[in-house]
């Protein structure tokens, strides 16, 4: 039977890769200061890679391994939050549908979810 991580847990672990990618440390400078265990941090990474979901979705073999998540941008037009909504186009075909004034929260958990969900289930957003 697979073991399901604790959320905080996870939260906390997604965070920490997020900081080591943005402090410029090595690996084992960034375990130094955090505190952590090497094999640790290889494991939570391996675990919570964009790459390992999509090859639990058995994507074709041309994807490219080394594609870092998207970054979220903030968009100039003043204007863009009086139209209907914001659609987003995800690899695969799938659509999300977002109102205009959705949190970076919100889209952030919709697209993490849509990117995550396996091949096989309904997909719509």
């Amino acid at each position: 039977m697979k073991r399901v991580a604790d959320v905080p847990v996870v939260a906390k672990w997604r965070d920490r890769i997020i900081r080591w990618r943005r402090s410029g440390l090595s690996i084992t400078e960034f375990c130094h200061r955090e505190q952590i265990s090497q094999p640790s941090f290889f494991g939570w990474r391996k675990r919570l890679s964009p790459q390992r979901a999509v090859t639990r979705r058995r994507r074709p073999p041309h994807v490219d391994r080394d594609v870092q998540p998207p970054h979220f941008v903030q968009l100039p037009s003043p204007d863009w939050a009086t139209t209907s909504g914001i659609q987003i186009a995800l690899p695969g075909g799938v659509v999300v549908t977002l109102p205009s004034q959705a949190s970076v929260e919100l889209v952030t958990a919709v697209l993490r979810t849509a990117m995550l969900a396996p091949a096989s289930e309904d997909r719509r957003c």
